[in-house]
């Protein structure tokens, strides 16, 4: 959506003079380019013209002689005719295949790059988890940063539990998550599902049993149907429906002259952001996880948006073990256990009114200025 900066700050000339720098060295190139291809075409237009002007001269004079028969000649001349045609072809096909081997060279590059994060020989292959979740000492540092994102946490989660995961900006909480899903291996300590060590699982496995509500939810360009029904195998119109009930986006959509054959447009964009995010809670109550993950998903929302979202979510998360990213503290609040996170470490952790209780809470902090704010 960068077209919509680009207006607001009215920056058309700039944008386009800028294109226009950017396409100087390209236009170079192009123009060598096709240089490259005129001498080519000259050359063999020379060498394949001349180069038959010699066989049927020679052809012709061995026939007058009656070294070659009058068939003979008919003979070469037909091969002639068939052959610099397909000799021909073959050089434009050598052409395209030079103008397209950069690209080539980019897409097999891709292939060099090794796989990070494994799944191991031998993986555990269970069904379901029932939710319980153990880190245990652990440590993380992203690639070409000394400082550590996560250092040393200790957390358990029950199975049903909700847990809320609050702390200033790069803190570590969304890591955490990322760390639960295993986008990125540890550097130390391990994580457990169940007593059993995600790096068991597969990658596929591990996630199947997770569902997350993103900040923002990318959708794909097409039907509200196809959207919430993705997180499941062939869903039918009823289940879809049931999921949209509970993500409070079904009257909504009744609403549409298409109703769930809509389109949503690139990403989207023909909905709203609460629209989105509801729609985005309707497909994760659909797939049916043994885990909830709730990240940062009212941060940018109006008030009446966050209350239709956290209703919907509470119901949908009932019984499911939860996780919840969030800055507002009001999606948080009831949260079974608040868990405070500062510099990668758990600051504090507890319940919405045992947290407030608490002096000098850095949770009373963040409660305190938020109200000021509202």
């Amino acid at each position: 959506m960068a077209y919509e900066t680009v207006k607001l700050f009215a920056k058309e000339k700039a944008e386009y003079g800028r294109l226009n720098l950017a396409f100087v060295p390209w236009k170079a190139r192009s123009l060598d380019y096709q240089k490259s291809f005129r001498t080519i075409d000259i050359a063999m237009g020379t060498i394949i013209n001349i180069s038959m002007f010699a066989i049927l001269l020679l052809t012709l004079h061995s026939t007058i002689v009656s070294k070659l028969t009058i068939g003979d000649f008919v003979l070469i001349t037909a091969f002639l005719s068939s052959f610099f045609p397909r000799l021909w072809e073959l050089v434009w096909g050598l052409r395209d295949v030079a103008k397209d081997f950069a690209d080539i060279e980019r897409y097999f590059g891709l292939l060099d790059y090794e796989i990070e994060v494994k799944d191991p020989e031998r993986p555990v292959n269970i069904g379901h988890v029932y939710g319980e979740i153990t880190f245990n000492k652990i440590k993380f540092a992203y690639k070409n940063r000394t400082k550590n994102a996560i250092n040393g946490i200790d957390l358990k989660i029950e199975q049903g539990q909700a847990v809320a995961l609050i702390g200033r900006s790069g803190s570590g909480k969304t890591t955490l998550v990322k760390l639960l899903m295993r986008f990125y291996d540890l550097n130390g300590g391990e994580i457990c599902l169940d007593g059993i060590n995600i790096r068991d699982f597969t990658k596929d496995r591990l996630r199947s049993f997770i569902g997350v509500v993103p900040q923002e939810p990318i959708l794909f360009n097409n039907t509200i149907a196809y959207n919430i029904g993705y997180g499941k195998m062939r869903p039918k119109l009823g289940e879809i429906r049931a999921a949209a009930k509970l993500a409070n986006i079904d009257e909504f959509i009744q609403g549409l002259p298409k109703k769930y054959a809509t389109e949503v447009g690139e990403r989207g964009v023909k909905l709203s952001g609460g629209q989105k995010q509801r729609l985005a809670i309707a497909r994760m109550i659909l797939s049916d996880p043994d885990i909830v993950i709730f990240d940062e998903a009212t941060s940018q929302l109006d008030s009446e948006s966050e209350k239709l979202i956290q209703d919907a979510f509470w119901k949908a998360r009932r019984g499911k073990t939860t996780i919840i990213v969030a800055h507002r503290l009001s999606t948080v609040m009831r949260a079974d256990k608040i868990v405070v996170i500062e510099n990668g470490k758990i600051k504090e952790s507890g319940t919405h009114e045992s947290l407030l209780r608490a002096k000098d809470s850095l949770y009373s902090h963040f409660w305190n200025l938020q109200i000021k704010l509202d």
